[in-house]
């Protein structure tokens, strides 16, 4: 990675720079940059420049002469034997040009071990920055859904703004102000300006995302949430702060970059203090509705990530010190990831146990002509206990209320309550009801969440393992391309029927007038997933064409399969499209393709490994993960059948349950054919053969 910056110096008419400022490589690759001379000075003539570097840093040319007057480029080559970060300089040898200010003329150098490891840090990159970018929008689709923005902290938003606002004003300013940036470069002689583009653009999104919720508290029911009086005080403390400050810096008794400094201490400060008014609030309520969970889970990941990226970083360029030297940062991501644990607790404990009580809450809106009273009447059930009638005052107008009640359960299982509603027809009660699941054990509960994370990062690391063999290899001989390419016809219609289905209302209420006690089946883990999915299948077809393949490539009988499921897929859609059949019946048919892609896609890979009789090519490690990720799926269904004494959920999901079983059976079959049938067989072995033969 380069960047692009350059910076320039003059003396008389002679100016140098230096394309670009950064530069990073590994210890096996080489990186280059330009020096380039412009304009003419009589005593340029004959000048020679050399490079004051590391003894592991080699220069090529390692002398520089400058014989001529005009524009002149050089290009270096510059290799490392150790890793670390180095600073490189020209030295003038010959000099007559005693006024020459070279003090920002200088190449900052990073060497990693491994280059494939630079590009997996910069994908960790782009990927907490996407988890953090979108949280906001999982918050602003709840509130847009219930109308209303009860359960979620206005102190915790209105502090998250300030220190946003904060962080947005410290990197505009840093990155567009010229002279901010030379009293930076000042204090920092061989620092690079700390603020990039991405961080000017995350920035301001994350104010936009806030305002966006601020605004949404305007508009929706709010329960009688307010800003707290102690939240009142400490923004006016920091308003206070940042004006006088800003005061100091305008009559010059403080420099502009100190008050940047002020900006981003005021940001850290938020971000300790936050999160504790939202961890009250759900505390008091007894309950996380409102709160979307969602939005922690991403933060969670951007958090883990962001911190993978550190530890990462730090030993590919033997370079502990940046995480030594930033502290706060390092311990911040903790603190985040220590409040998102807390908020997954409170949330997933939501499902009571024996003994213990839990609150849910009726939103009542709507419009009345004339004022009334609404009865809800809850059945006596023998599993559970309900207050057994509650009234609901309509006042003339428009009504926006919220009831809250107390529910107590008696034995474990899952249960569906659903009122009697009295005048009759008053209200739509389509998806009035209540759907409790009473767990034996609270702590199986918190095991069973803690397997789905397992098993979820089993699956969606087990790309990775085949992408570093391809790379290190240089090759893919001995990888079926006909299971690639099956695998990603299956992963892209998994996430068109999770993306439709949980963002597209009109398909949303088709599945619930089928299912008239059903929750929406897709959540937003299910849509990462699924996207993980394609991008790892989708980067290993990549590598296919990069790379030697032998000859392989993906055979008709693939091709017939492929070109029949697009086919269904066309024919499906233009049914749809016609209202031959409804939307979600389309998607059920990408399901279906989903299903059977996961049945037929271990084939050509087993036989591919039959006919070479070798594994050589194939990584066992993605089908040791893959095998790890079936056996936790199962754990976590047959924990949770015993927990919640459903085992329906099994026997009521057979395909699901079955596919489990097949994919750990195809698992073995790999084992089995890697450790025992060809463990003896030479890594040299000649296969060049598709795994299904192909017609002439």
């Amino acid at each position: 990675t380069k960047n692009v910056a350059a910076l320039k110096y003059t003396s008389g008419k002679l100016k140098f720079t230096i394309e670009p400022q950064a530069l990073t490589t590994s210890l096996t690759k080489t990186a280059d940059f330009l020096l380039l001379l412009h304009g003419c000075d009589d005593d340029a003539r004959n000048l020679s420049l050399t490079w004051d570097s590391d003894q592991e840093i080699k220069l090529i040319p390692s002398i520089i002469t400058i014989s001529g007057c005009e524009n002149e480029s050089f290009s270096i080559q510059v290799s490392a034997s150790k890793r670390g970060r180095f600073i490189i300089r020209p030295i003038i040898l010959e000099n007559n040009l005693t006024h020459i200010e070279d003090s920002r003329l200088f190449v900052q150098l990073k060497v990693a071990q491994y280059r494939p490891l630079i590009i997996i840090s910069m994908l960790i990159g782009w990927t907490y920055t996407l988890c953090w970018t979108i949280g906001d929008y999982f918050q602003a689709w709840t509130s847009y859904r219930r109308k209303s923005v009860v359960g979620l902290s206005f102190d915790f938003l209105y502090l998250n703004i300030v220190g946003n606002c904060c962080y947005a004003t410290f990197n505009v300013a840093l990155f567009c102000s010229e002279f901010i940036e030379a009293e930076y470069f000042r204090r920092h002689p061989f620092g690079l300006n700390p603020v990039v583009p991405n961080d000017v653009g995350y920035a301001v999104h994350a104010v936009f995302g806030n305002l966006v919720l601020i605004a949404q508290c305007y508009i929706y029911q709010s329960g009688g949430n307010v800003v707290s009086t102690a939240v009142k005080l400490l923004i006016s403390g920091y308003i206070l702060m940042v004006g006088v400050f800003c005061t100091f810096a305008i009559e010059e008794q403080l420099h502009w970059l100190d008050f940047l400094y002020i900006l981003s201490y005021v940001k850290l400060s938020t971000n300790l203090i936050k999160y504790i008014p939202q961890v009250l609030m759900n505390y008091r309520r007894k309950s996380t509705d409102g709160f979307a969970i969602s939005n922690r889970l991403l933060d969670l990941a951007g958090g883990l990530l962001s911190l993978l990226q550190m530890l990462l970083n730090g030993w590919n360029y033997d370079d502990w010190q940046s995480i030594v030297g930033s502290p706060v940062k390092f311990g911040l991501g903790f603190v985040s990831i220590f409040f998102d644990a807390i908020f997954m607790f409170q949330h997933y404990s939501v499902i009571v146990t024996f003994g213990e009580t839990a609150s849910f809450n009726i939103d009542a809106t709507g419009y009345a002509s004339l004022p009334f009273d609404l009865q809800l009447y809850w059945p006596q059930d023998e599993s559970m206990q309900i207050d057994n009638n509650q009234t609901i005052a309509f006042a003339q107008g428009w009504n926006n209320q919220t009831v809250s009640l107390l529910i107590e359960p008696i034995k474990q299982g899952r249960f569906i309550v659903q009122p009697w509603v009295e005048p009759e027809g008053t209200v739509d009660g389509t998806r009035m009801f209540l759907l409790i699941k009473v767990a034996m054990f609270k702590p199986l509960m918190i095991i069973s969440l803690m397997v789905g994370w397992a098993y979820t990062a089993c699956w969606s690391a087990g790309n990775y393992p085949q992408i570093w063999l391809n790379y290190c290899r240089k090759s893919v001989v001995g990888l079926s391309f006909d299971f690639l390419y099956i695998n990603i016809v299956g992963h892209i219609s998994y996430v068109v029927f999770n993306a439709f289905l949980y963002w597209n209302s009109f398909v949303e209420e088709e599945y619930y007038r089928r299912h008239p006690f059903g929750l929406n089946p897709v959540i937003g883990n299910d849509i990462g997933f699924a996207v993980h999915a394609v991008f790892g299948t989708g980067f290993t077809i990549l590598q296919c064409r990069m790379y030697e393949t032998g000859g392989n490539s993906v055979s008709r009988p693939a091709k017939a399969i492929i070109a029949t499921y697009l086919l269904i897929i066309i024919v499906t859609m233009g049914c749809a499209m016609w209202d031959v059949m409804h939307w979600l019946d389309f998607l059920y048919v990408l399901s279906y393709i989903k299903l059977s892609t996961t049945m037929i896609k271990y084939f050509p890979q087993a036989y591919m490994n039959y006919r070479r009789k070798s594994t050589e090519g194939f990584e066992i490690m993605n089908r040791l993960l893959d095998l790890a990720g079936g056996l936790f799926s199962i754990l976590q269904m047959v924990l949770n059948a015993w927990n919640f004494d459903d085992w329906r959920s099994i026997g009521g999901d057979p395909v699901k349950f079955g596919l489990g079983i097949f994919s750990i059976l195809f698992d073995l079959v790999f084992m089995f054919q890697h450790y025992i049938m060809y463990r003896k067989r030479s890594s040299k072995a000649h296969v060049e053969l598709p795994m299904l033969p192909k017609g002439r």
